[in-house]
């Protein structure tokens, strides 16, 4: 059997019809994109959406996780999603972008994220496997608790309908996202673009968890050793980043030798002692068609 090849621009255009289907609060659109076992974080840290397998609420396996998140998160709020840049590596979309959030009248939060889409292919279709909302939660419960009272109108809607939906245990596994690696996490992400700008491979190690972890730099593209990535040159900076459970995010500005990359990094942490155990980049690709076989 031959594989179908898909591109770039297939794999964003999928991508592109979720904000289209929650903006025009289109369930079935919505829940279609996802493969027939998927799994979605939102955010990252909190307790993951496992769609495909065995449901207790619906008695088979079935997709009725899925239709719970969207009728708990996305079918109450009108949702506007503001890119700022796409990036497809293989068959992974990372958007870095922020999302507008009105959950009523004058109760609106902006929250910045990164937004990484796991595509796979069933069925000679392209589905999303896993979408990781990488977002934190303490600073957008702060946001909507300035609206004053109608923040607590807002917040109490919210808990009934997340235990509607959720029950106890899955609103007790979406606060999970309340506690993160924070500020020391995004410190040690600071600390990597330090020793790379310096070369420094021996720093660079030490900030992780093993010595033989390889680096996507980037991800479709060059796994490299710590040391050979102390080596590659040119400047990192990283601005916008973001700790969401164990995991920070990072929009990433790269220049060598004249060249000029923008794109988003991710980080895996320990959560005790804070040492990196995976780490990957992601900008555009050069390549213009993904085969599904090496991905």
């Amino acid at each position: 059997m031959t594989l179908k090849h898909f591109t770039d621009a297939d794999c964003l255009a999928l991508v592109e019809r979720s904000p289209a289907a929650v903006a025009r609060h289109d369930q079935a659109a919505w829940m279609q994109l996802f493969a027939r076992y998927s799994l979605v974080e939102d955010p990252v840290g909190s307790a993951p959406h496992i769609n495909g397998i065995f449901d207790a609420r619906s008695g088979f396996r079935s997709a009725d996780r899925l239709r719970r998140f969207y009728e708990t998160f996305i079918a109450p709020n009108a949702i506007q999603f503001h890119v700022e840049r796409d990036i497809v590596c293989g068959l992974h979309v990372v958007r870095d972008l922020a999302i507008e959030i009105t959950m009523a009248p004058l109760v609106v939060v902006r929250v910045p994220m990164h937004l990484l889409y796991e595509l796979t292919i069933e069925d000679d279709e392209l589905k999303i496997f896993r979408l990781a909302a990488h977002w934190e939660l303490r600073p957008m419960l702060q946001q909507q608790m300035t609206a004053g009272w109608r923040s607590l109108n807002v917040g109490n809607a919210a808990a009934v309908r997340m235990v509607r939906y959720q029950g106890l245990a899955g609103m007790a596994g979406f606060l999970r996202a309340l506690r993160s690696v924070g500020a020391a996490g995004k410190l040690q992400a600071e600390r990597f673009a330090q020793y790379f700008n310096a070369g420094d491979a021996q720093a660079l190690a030490s900030l992780f968890a093993e010595p033989h972890i390889l680096i996507a730099f980037p991800y479709a593209g060059h796994q490299l050793s710590i040391t050979d990535c102390a080596r590659e040159g040119g400047e990192l900076k990283f601005s916008k980043l973001l700790a969401a459970g164990n995991l920070v995010s990072a929009t990433l500005d790269y220049n060598k030798s004249g060249k000029h990359i923008q794109g988003v990094m991710f980080f895996e942490l320990e959560t005790h002692r804070l040492r990196i155990v995976a780490a990957t980049c992601y900008w555009s690709s050069s390549s213009n068609a993904v085969d599904p076989a090496n991905c």
